[in-house]
């Protein structure tokens, strides 16, 4: 490294197309310009020869991921090794044993590739699908270049302010962002704020917190559903911005540094000299010992007591063309369950609520047994982007697992801001959030209580889910999430269902080893062969203790829909206190359904609820609800 405390670094800021030759070329052009400028480390943006792939989940990863080295780091080292400059080239990486990263390749002024950082820290978010394509790194690096002794953390990683001090301790003077963020189309003023100020002040944070200079590289321009807004930026020590560019217009960015400014300002304000770090051990043990499972969770079984259900009231006539039948089935629902359990029932607007109380009220619902939130939601699938609550009796305590919803394979963008609710509802609640970071739907999975848990393959192993996930991995997830120690796993669901086979269209547990099955009974009927073979499954499957459960088959209700199939299915029904709620279609099996589910619980009422006209949502009662558990026992009185 040079002996000099101060640099010239430069950033390359530019708009990217769909030529990926272009792309290089184009840049390697800039970076001649920066070091025309006086420029001697000089840092690309993330993904720098490539468009931000990640929009969508069924991107070819092999026609934007290359080899390091290859053809962008054979061109920049020559570069770098001509005019003595360090180049940092942030790519995405394809190994020679087909794993691939998102990666930042440091090319010293010799033009040596110096060990690649790999980004760390790894998003799954509507638009930003990274986990689908980039494995996690599992380092950080300090680069001890001949310009400088800089670190290289990527875009996401900005936000985790462990990682800058992470690399501050081992003797970064630079922290260069390589980034690809940006508004989504339709979303510029999100309800948390300016995304773009938050993204520069956290960096400035890490700036002042640990006495470095930040150096943030942002590219510019539309791409798909999202406007990069560029504002590449340089500041030092103190958080003071040195150099900032524009938020439209692809450019070089160039900025003197006095790296013997980080000693000063960290000695005379003591970030580092007063830490304590024998008071940090959370930090690293929250994420080895805190899973709900070690702590004493579990998720309860749908008869087990409960003390409220969720719901959202439906607004929606594209999802429900008969919205004023949908709402009757609403308000028989909420009327038959909400003396024995409160109803929590999220609304769009105060008219809202004010109709709805009002509907509610001549069906005979006590006022106060209903919790009205209001909060913006897109639609009613409440199971799916709602938490899943566990408890741990012993301590007295309630949690909710915050999933991500993806609308089922990322099938319907306009649904994906309901991934928002968890945490929304939580604002009254105050509880515990364990986030795992995977893609699940409550509608998917069902449980007994015990540590039995029924599921698909169709759905969770698809990889429009968690495709970086293996069978055995979402197990782990299910079991120190859920308390499941022991996962059935059923084929496909049934006809009509675009949420990939729901396990709650097909089976259902009713105790703790007794399954009602979907069967369907007419042999030229397309769900035939895929409900038999799951009923043959369940046969030949125990529970979490080897015992052999009792698989009784129900009838489907037959084709229901006109040229489109709607998945209509009697297992879709949702066990309350006292009742338990069926949705029937007017078809001849309704009353045998109803009969059959009765027979499993002898202790509660079966009421149907006509579900024809939701049943064009693509969902019924239980899609739409969800039970929050008590924390006595069961069962329940």
């Amino acid at each position: 490294m040079t002996e000099s405390s101060t640099v010239t670094i430069g950033l390359v800021q530019t708009a990217v197309s769909a030529d990926k030759h272009r792309n290089l070329a184009e840049t390697l052009e800039l970076v001649r310009s920066a070091i025309a400028r006086g420029a001697r480390i000089v840092c690309l943006q993330e993904l720098f020869r490539t468009r931000y792939f990640p929009q969508t989940e069924d991107a070819d990863p092999d026609a934007y991921a290359e080899t390091i080295p290859g053809e962008s780091t054979d061109a920049f080292a020559a570069l770098a090794r001509e005019h003595g400059v360090v180049i940092v080239v942030p790519l995405y990486e394809r190994t020679a044993v087909g794993e691939y990263f998102n990666t930042a390749v440091v090319i010293d002024a010799d033009g040596r590739l110096l060990p690649a950082y790999r980004k760390v820290h790894i998003p799954y978010d509507p638009l930003f699908y990274e986990k689908t394509y980039f494995s996690p790194g599992g380092e950080y690096r300090i680069y001890d270049t001949r310009h400088g002794r800089i670190a290289v953390l990527i875009c996401y990683d900005q936000w985790f302010p462990e990682a800058a001090r992470a690399v501050a301790l081992q003797g970064a003077d630079i922290i260069f962002y390589p980034t690809a963020i940006g508004w989504i189309a339709g979303e510029e003023n999100p309800p948390e704020g300016d995304w773009r100020e938050a993204w520069e002040t956290v960096q400035r944070g890490h700036a002042i917190a640990n006495s470095v200079h930040v150096a943030a590289v942002n590219r510019v321009g539309r791409e798909g559903d999202l406007a990069f807004w560029g504002s590449s930026f340089v500041c030092d020590c103190f958080g003071t911005i040195l150099a900032r560019g524009s938020d439209t217009c692809a450019e070089v960015i160039v900025a003197d540094l006095d790296l013997s400014r980080n000693a000063a300002v960290r000695d005379g304000w003591g970030f580092f000299r007063n830490r304590r770090p024998e008071t940090y051990g959370l930090l690293t043990a929250a994420a080895a010992l805190q899973t709900p499972r070690e702590l004493g969770y579990r998720m309860p079984a749908e008869w087990e007591r409960h003390d409220a259900i969720w719901l959202s009231w439906p607004h929606d006539s594209e999802s429900f063309p008969e919205i004023e039948a949908v709402e009757r089935s609403y308000v028989s629902l909420i009327a038959a369950v909400h003396r024995d359990e409160v109803i929590n029932l999220l609304v769009l607007d105060e008219e809202m609520r004010g109709r709805t109380r009002d509907l509610l009220r001549a069906a005979g619902v006590l006022p106060e047994r209903i919790r009205f939130h209001v909060t913006d939601y897109a639609d009613v699938w409440f199971r799916d982007y709602g938490p899943t609550f566990v408890v741990n009796r012993s301590s007295g305590r309630r949690a909710l697992v915050n999933w991500t919803f993806n609308a089922w394979g990322g099938k319907y963008e306009e649904l994906m801001r309901d991934d928002a609710i968890p945490l929304t509802i939580n604002r009254d609640l105050h509880l515990p959030v364990f986030t795992p970071g995977i893609v699940m739907e409550g509608g998917s999975i069902d449980v007994n209580g015990l540590g039995s848990l029924l599921t698909t393959e169709q759905c969770l192993l698809n990889p429009n889910r968690n495709p970086h996930l293996s069978r055995g991995e979402i197990e782990d997830y299910l079991r120190d999430y859920l308390g499941a120690t022991h996962v059935i796993w059923l084929k496909d669901g049934v006809a009509g269902d675009d949420t990939d086979g729901h396990i709650d269209d097909i089976a259902r547990f009713v105790n703790p080893t007794t399954v009602l099955c979907a069967v369907e009974e007419d042999e030229n009927d397309e769900n035939y062969a895929p409900l038999m073979e799951n009923y043959g499954i369940l046969k030949a499957s125990a529970d979490q203790d080897g015992n052999p459960l009792t698989v009784v088959p129900l009838p489907m209700p037959g084709r229901v829909g006109g040229d489109r199939r709607l998945p209509a299915s009697y297992t879709n029904f949702y066990i309350g206190n006292t009742v338990v709620l069926v949705p029937v279609f007017g078809h001849e099996n309704d009353e045998r359904a109803l009969r059959i589910i009765g027979e499993a619980f002898p202790g509660r009422r079966v009421i149907g609820i006509d579900c024809t006209a939701m049943v064009h949502g693509l969902g019924t009662i239980h899609c739409i609800s969800q039970q929050q558990p008590s924390l006595t026992s069961w069962p329940p009185g």
